[in-house]
């Protein structure tokens, strides 16, 4: 019976939005940074570094923005940045008031238009810009809007050009002069005006902390709210002053394997190993560490294996990095949509709590995230050269006697083990797991409930030991900002009536004791579901043998069923109809038994997720390998050539064979 409500408790249902996996909320009572209340959690979204690079245009941002709106935003990715490049050149080009110039070829229709058209996506904006004043404001000595100063009024020679990594030619700006504050400033409103969400302030060092002050007094006078991100390569010494200016900050150098003609390299990846553990105390809601980009789903144009990139999304998770994706948005394999897209992975990303080192070994890590339902977020890492076992004992966890695991990649329970738990793991593989310890509190309703009747809810919890009473709040977002209960009771146990439909609440207990309050625990539900599921995500099909073909996806909020279509493409492009081939399947995943390979041919599947009340959209399709036409057409002709070829030897000896059959004319 234990087995059961401890498995009840894991067997993770995703929230409405898709967000993340509910027992894995973690709000944390930290004020955010000193000039906005963004960042409660690490920020999901989309950067043109990586995959654009030099040559941003208004067309490929607006690109991204339809992908990202498409598939991506369903599961928490809200922001478009606009990375380096969209510039004139500072160097010779810049606005009326010394600012960088938009480079009218590139993006014709303006920032404004731009920001425009990825709100209306429902995404965020992003943007960029590094420190100091062009070169060409201060040859020009521009005015500075709104006052009677200038660009050379501000500038300070003594310090030479601020050093940037694209273009040189910044100059350093003397904050202590009238004027300088004033023209940060009148860049801030400029952003404001494009509709700014997001802004990346790149080329901070330790000599630039007045910098990123003005920057951040000129975002708050503008009004609105901007998530800051500083980069990169930050001195952990000062800590204590990027957190206070920012939303999050670089740990490290670009990610990129630039020289190379992959996006990223493992040896690039791996050094954010001792980045999340020597960081790993200073995330919080408010401001995060940021691990730069995940390139993971550009096939092999990443450069890395599959093992290699899901666990390059697994450290990313576990350490609560910023979760941005880099790659090409136009270009995606199935494999990483999957990756991106599995919310119980983002579930741990997402969960408000950095995930600690517990082993370091030559050749494997494991990190944990500790939750406040007495649950674990588990990260366990091959990073040696070959197979081997990576294993997590319960007790260097604190954890007496057994408890139940949840695998979050397969998103199966994989029941109660007694001491620990062991992955057989291939070279730079990981395994991510959800423990439960069978001690745990058990509340009511469980963390994850779905379908609980909304017009009167009783909630229970264990007695805690010495609580002279209980602090009861409920909420309507992860933060409990939105406060719309609050209430103390004597005993664990509390009534609430008249919640909505189809809402997902979250609730917090703490004890009280001696004027001393303890939090019991977070935990959530959703009430009675009145809609049909989200759509399926992250598609997968791999041909497993001639003759199957297996298929995997990640499960939608809400369904209770998943239906399977299939239809098969001939070389040339002629498809048949889709049709089901499997219903009333419980589990994400399918082994298509009849897919027989054949020459030139392919199969493309679509999935929807079904409840009581209907059947989703369908996802996006996903195919197994093809040949193209030309391909075929090329097949067709090599055949075309051996059956002429063939005839031709046939012909050729049977005309031998009728010649030497000729009888010989003899000479006397």
């Amino acid at each position: 019976m234990l087995k059961k409500i401890i498995s009840t408790i894991v067997s993770f249902s995703i929230l409405l939005t898709g967000i993340f996996t509910v027992s894995i909320i973690t709000p944390h009572e930290v004020s955010a940074s000193s000039y906005n209340e963004l960042a409660d959690r690490p920020f999901m979204g989309w950067s043109s570094w990586s995959s654009i690079r030099r040559k941003p245009t208004e067309e490929k941002i607006k690109a991204a923005a339809d992908v990202l709106a498409a598939k991506f935003k369903s599961h928490g990715y809200q922001y478009v940045n606009l990375d380096d490049y969209y510039m004139l050149d500072w160097r010779t080009t810049v606005d009326e008031y010394g600012r960088w110039a938009v480079d009218p070829k590139k993006f014709p229709n303006g920032m404004k238009a731009l920001g425009d058209y990825i709100h209306n996506k429902g995404l965020k904006f992003g943007h960029y810009v590094t420190l100091g004043i062009p070169k060409a404001a201060v040859d020009q000595n521009t005015p500075i809007e709104g006052t009677h100063y200038h660009a050379k009024d501000i500038v300070d020679h003594s310090k030479g050009e601020k050093k940037n990594f694209n273009f040189e030619k910044m100059y350093a700006i003397d904050y202590s002069k009238p004027g300088a504050q004033e023209y940060i400033d009148s860049w801030a409103r400029l952003f404001a005006s494009y509709g700014i969400d997001y802004l990346k302030i790149d080329g901070v060092r330790n000599q630039d902390i007045a910098d990123v002050e003005a920057w951040a007094k000129a975002l708050k006078k503008t009004g609105r709210p901007i998530h800051v991100e500083l980069s990169n390569n930050l001195d952990i010494k000062h800590i204590d002053t990027w957190q206070s200016l920012s939303n999050g900050w670089r740990t490290d150098h670009d990610v990129e394997a630039y020289g190379t003609p992959n996006l990223v390299s493992w040896e690039k990846i791996s050094r954010r190993f001792d980045d999340a553990a020597e960081w790993q105390q200073h995330a919080q809601p408010g401001g995060w560490n940021d691990f730069d980009s995940l390139n993971v789903a550009n096939g092999s144009k990443d450069g890395i294996t599959n093992d290699e990139k899901r666990s390059y999304v697994s450290l990313w998770a576990i350490a609560a990095s910023q979760f941005v994706i880099g790659n090409d948005l136009t270009k995606l394999d199935d494999y990483g949509v999957y990756l991106l897209t599995n919310d119980e992975i983002i579930g741990v990303n997402q969960s408000g709590a950095a995930g600690k080192r517990l082993y370091k070994k030559t050749d494997s890590q494991v990190f944990y995230q500790t939750l406040p339902d007495g649950s674990y977020n588990i990260a366990l890492f091959n990073t040696g050269s070959s197979t081997q076992d990576i294993s997590v004992k319960w007790e260097d966890l604190g954890i007496a006697g057994s408890a139940f695991v949840r695998d979050l990649w397969s998103h199966q329970d994989l029941g109660s083990m007694e001491k620990g738990f062991t992955a057989n793991l291939p070279t730079h593989a990981s395994s991510m797991i959800h423990v439960v310890p069978a001690s745990s509190l058990i509340v009511s309703p469980k963390s994850g409930a779905i379908d609980v009747n909304p017009t009167n809810v009783t909630f229970k919890w264990g007695a805690q030991s010495g609580a002279e009473s209980y602090h009861v709040q409920m909420a309507t977002d992860s933060s409990m900002k939105n406060i719309i209960f609050d209430q103390t009771v004597s005993i664990p146990t509390v009534n609430v009536k008249e919640f909505d439909k189809d809402t997902r609440y979250y609730w917090k207990v703490s004890s009280l004791s001696g004027g001393k309050e303890t939090q019991v625990g977070t935990y959530s539900f959703h009430t009675e579901v009145t809609t049909a599921p989200a759509k399926p995500s992250g598609m997968m099909a791999n041909r497993n043998s001639k003759d199957s073909v297996s298929l995997a996806w990640n499960p939608s909020f809400g369904a209770t069923s998943y239906t399977v279509y299939r239809k098969e493409i001939n070389g040339f492009g002629v498809s048949s109809d889709y049709t089901p081939i499997a219903e009333n399947l419980t589990s994400p995943t399918f082994l298509d038994k009849s897919a027989k390979h054949h020459i030139g041919g392919t199969y493309s599947y679509i999935v929807s997720a079904n409840n009581t009340i209907g059947e989703s959209a369908k996802s996006f399709e996903t195919n197994t390998d093809q040949q193209s036409p030309a391909q075929v057409a090329a097949l067709i002709v090599f055949l075309s050539l051996i059956i002429i070829s063939k005839f031709f030897t046939l012909a050729r000896e049977r005309f031998k064979g009728s010649k030497s059959s000729i009888p010989q004319r003899t000479v006397a």
